[in-house]
């Protein structure tokens, strides 16, 4: 405990020696936010009512029996408080607590409760003058506090170890990080008002999950003691949402919590939010559109434009979004000639002359890895990739010109995949061949899936947008933790 901690625990202490609860029970009255009152000043001022409201202390200024204060609540805005022993006509016990409160005890990061009037200064500053005080919480960790001069900025709480350990004081210290989470709420809410217009159902499914399907990923492995057996913690709803349509809906969708026991950078987390929506009767073509109408749609709601910057990028999503060609990009950046009929042998051939690492030797993730390697940093303005192979894509319907590729697009902005989306395979026979080629072991494949596939599926379109990705390219954030309240950390 340092040496400041030690001082505020004798102060608390003496606090409540004197009587005083610094942490009381009893209900507040507020009748104001500062924003509100910095909005209206002069109204207010003309009014000569009290005001009530509550803050956080962020400088105290003593200057004999006069006291200054600067507090911030909620609404992230400041506000002047003046004291003066002089002009208080209250009882002695009462004036004792001023005094002590003012003089002695009180501390930057304590919340506190006012009373007061508000006037203007000398310095034509906007101040409340205190008629009633209370302590309505004891800060007992010394904060940082942030002073700028004219060449430079101080005790900035800048730290990327700390501010994510520490995401309340992060919060408190840096409005910035503060507004991203009020803007992750905003589009938030707005996708899900875009999709309520539509008459679309929100739903929940199981993240307990028996098989961990739908996505290929390492899961995290749990015990569940009544059935005395494994479960695992979902790595994708998807599989559940298309058993929905089968039971009749046109259109479900879930902001699901998923959860992936592999690597930790700047795009992944092994907690994260993605938003699965499923439509009938549409098929990819159709949502490419969607895509750019939801987006469109937030935009211009938080926003007031369709036009944001991202990374130093002036991205328009009102233009014509650009479509590329799955192995045309690839050949295109890489100067190869690779198609759907490229052996797995030439591929690894590919990876070890351009000293591409691969993880693992299946043809898709190799493949995946060229494409990464050679495509994805040039992809910078938002553009939809199509024309996956089959053996990439087990969950989506093969084109009808073409069945080695399949109905599908990626969504990409700024060298991120924001979105990936396809019309949905309701073969179950197909769905069966290509569960079995991918997994001999039949325990791992989903028979309830399949079960749910043969009763019928009507011809639907699937899509996945990760929301941590899309909040974090919005508020112009190249790190999905910004956006995420308490990532993981070692």
């Amino acid at each position: 405990m340092s040496d400041q901690e030690n001082i505020r625990k004798r102060k608390l202490k003496l606090i409540q020696s004197l009587g005083i609860n610094p942490y009381p029970t009893n209900s507040i009255k507020i009748n104001n936010n500062i924003k509100n009152i910095l909005k209206n000043k002069k109204k207010l001022i003309n009014d000569n009512k009290n005001l009530y409201i509550y803050g956080r202390i962020f400088n105290i200024r003593n200057i004999g029996k006069a006291s200054f204060i600067d507090i911030k609540d909620y609404s992230d805005n400041k506000i002047q408080l003046y004291y003066n022993l002089n002009n208080l006509s209250t009882k002695k016990k009462n004036k004792k607590y001023f005094i002590y409160l003012f003089k002695k005890y009180l501390d930057i990061g304590d919340i506190i409760w006012i009373k007061g009037l508000l006037f203007i200064t000398k310095m034509s500053e906007y101040t409340i003058l205190i008629k009633n005080i209370k302590l309505l919480s004891k800060c007992l960790y010394p904060i940082p506090i942030i002073k700028k001069t004219t060449k430079k900025i101080y005790y900035q709480f800048n730290n990327i170890d700390k501010r994510y350990r520490m995401r309340y004081l992060d919060l408190i210290l840096n409005p910035k990080i503060k507004n991203n989470f009020k803007i992750r709420f905003l589009i938030i809410k707005y996708i899900r008002n875009f999709l309520y217009k539509f008459n679309y159902i929100e739903v929940d499914t199981p993240i307990l999950q028996k098989i961990p399907g739908g996505a290929y990923a390492k899961p995290f492995i749990t015990y569940h003691n009544k059935f005395k057996k494994k479960i695992y913690l979902r790595i994708s709803n998807e599989l559940y949402l298309k058993k929905l349509i089968v039971g009749g809906f046109k259109g479900v969708f879930e902001f699901s919590r998923n959860f992936r026991n592999e690597s930790i950078d700047k795009l992944h987390h092994p907690e994260f939010t993605i938003l699965e929506i499923y439509i009938i009767n549409k098929n990819y073509l159709w949502m490419m559109n969607f895509l750019q109408k939801l987006l469109i749609y937030i935009c211009k709601k938080i926003f007031k434009t369709t036009i944001i910057k991202i990374n130093k990028k002036i991205i328009n999503f009102k233009k014509k979004i650009k479509i590329k060609k799955f192995y045309s990009i690839i050949n295109k950046y890489s100067k190869l000639n690779i198609n759907e009929n490229t052996s797995i042998k030439t591929l690894k051939k590919i990876c070890k002359n351009n000293k591409i690492k691969i993880k693992n030797y299946n043809k898709d993730k190799i493949l995946d890895n060229i494409f990464n390697f050679f495509c994805k940093k040039k992809i910078k303005y938002p553009t939809y990739i199509i024309d996956y192979p089959i053996f990439m894509s087990p969950l989506a319907k093969s084109k009808t010109n073409n069945k080695k590729l399949v109905e599908r697009f990626e969504f990409y902005i700024n060298s991120i995949e924001i979105a990936n989306a396809y019309t949905e395979l309701n073969d179950p026979i197909e769905q069966y061949k290509r569960f079995k080629s991918q997994n001999k072991d039949k325990n791992i494949i989903d028979q309830d899936f399949l079960k749910a596939l043969k009763i019928g599926l009507p011809p639907t379109v699937g899509i996945g947008i990760g929301i941590d990705r899309l909040i974090a390219l919005l508020t112009n954030n190249l790190n999905i933790q910004e956006v995420i309240f308490f990532p993981q950390m070692k």
